[in-house]
C-alpha cells in the first residue's frame, strides 16, 4: 500500500528539497495559525540572527514603553559616536540631526538601520535587558550577544586591529580598511566561517514563538502588540519571503550578512486563507547572494500558497 501523504507532508518535503539544493545551514519553522500545524526543519538549531534580533529589541523596547520606562516621543540629537556601519541611513547624516526614539524604532525596523538599532537597544535596557525580557516570555534561546557596535568593531579589527579601539564616530568615519575587492571579500569570509562572533543567536522556533505571541497579543498588551506589528508591516526590504507573494500582508524582518546569511521571519497574512508564521534562517553559505535570497523567497512562496488554500 502506497504512503498517504498529507498536504503538510508534501509542503515539508518541498521545503527540504529547496534547502537541500543550496549548501548552507538552515533553520526553518512554519506555523499555520488557524490550526497550529507546524513544519520544523532544524528548527531548534541556534543560528546567527544578524538583524532578525531587531524584533526582540523592538518587543523589549515596547514592553518598557508600556511600563512607562521608555518614551517614544523622547527627542535625541544624533552625534558622530551614535553612528554605525552597515545598513541604514543615519550614519550618512551630519551630527546634530534631531529624531525621536519612535523615529529610531521605525528606522531600525523598516530599513534595518544599525545606528537606530543601538539607540533603541540602549532605551530597551541594553543586551541584558533584551535577554531578560526574552526569558520572561519563555524564550531563552533568543540571546543577544552584543550591540551592533561590538559586532562591527570585531569585524573591523579582524582586518585592522586599530579599528577595535578607536572611538565609534571615528570608526564610522573611516570605515573598513582599503583592502581591495578580493582581500575584503576574503576577510569577510574568514570572519564568518573562522574568527568572527555572531551578531546574536536564536533558533527559528524561538523567533517563531515570539511572533506567535505577538500575533496572539501575548508578549505585551493588545494595543502594544498592534503597534509592534505596525512597525513590522512597514518593512521595506522585500527580496525574500514576500518576493513572489501577491496580496499578502507581511509583518516581517530580514537579516543578512551577504552572501553568507540571508534570513526572513514574520507573520504573513494572505488575502484569503490562514495567516502563517514563517521563520527561515540560513548561515555558512558560499555562493551568489541572489541564489540564497531567492531560495528563501521560493520557500516563502510555497508556504504562502499553502496558507492561501487553508480552510
Amino acid at each position: 500500500m502506497s504512503e498517504q501523504l498529507t498536504w503538510l507532508d508534501i509542503l515539508e518535503r518541498r521545503l527540504k528539497a529547496l534547502a537541500d539544493g543550496v549548501r548552507a545551514d538552515w533553520s526553518v519553522y512554519v506555523r499555520f495559525l488557524a490550526g497550529n500545524e507546524e513544519i520544523t526543519i532544524n528548527a531548534d538549531r541556534s543560528q546567527d540572527t544578524m538583524s532578525l534580533i531587531k524584533v526582540p529589541i523592538l518587543v523589549t523596547l515596547m514592553r518598557r514603553v508600556e511600563r512607562g520606562e521608555a518614551d517614544l516621543s523622547r527627542r535625541l540629537t544624533l552625534t558622530d559616536d551614535h553612528k554605525r556601519l552597515g545598513t541604514g541611513v543615519l550614519f550618512l547624516l551630519d551630527a546634530g540631526a534631531s529624531l525621536t526614539l519612535k523615529d529610531a524604532a521605525w528606522l531600525m525596523t523598516v530599513v534595518s538601520d544599525n545606528t537606530a538599532t543601538d539607540i533603541c537597544l540602549e532605551a530597551a535596557g541594553g543586551v541584558d535587558g533584551v535577554n531578560a525580557e526574552m526569558r520572561a516570555l519563555g524564550i531563552p534561546d533568543i540571546q543577544m550577544t552584543g550591540d551592533a557596535l561590538t559586532w562591527f568593531r570585531a569585524l573591523g579589527s579582524s582586518m585592522d586591529p586599530e579599528l577595535g579601539t578607536v572611538a565609534p564616530g571615528e570608526f564610522a568615519r573611516r570605515g573598513y580598511p582599503p583592502l581591495g575587492v578580493s582581500d575584503l571579500s576574503d576577510a569577510r569570509e574568514r570572519y564568518h566561517f573562522e574568527t568572527g562572533r555572531p551578531f546574536s543567536l536564536a533558533s527559528a522556533r524561538g523567533l517563531g514563538l515570539l511572533l506567535t505571541q505577538l500575533h496572539e497579543n501575548c508578549c505585551a498588551e493588545p494595543r502594544t502588540c498592534a503597534v509592534i506589528r505596525g512597525f513590522l508591516l512597514g518593512q521595506q526590504l522585500q527580496t525574500m519571503v514576500p518576493k513572489y507573494a501577491w496580496g499578502v500582508s507581511a509583518a516581517h524582518k530580514t537579516g543578512g550578512f551577504q552572501p553568507f546569511i540571508a534570513s526572513d521571519v514574520g507573520i504573513f497574512t494572505p488575502a484569503s486563507g490562514s495567516p502563517a508564521i514563517i521563520c527561515i534562517m540560513s548561515q555558512r553559505y558560499r555562493g551568489q547572494r541572489a541564489l540564497l535570497e531567492d531560495t528563501v523567497a521560493r520557500m516563502g512562496e510555497l508556504v504562502i500558497h499553502a496558507a492561501e488554500a487553508y480552510r
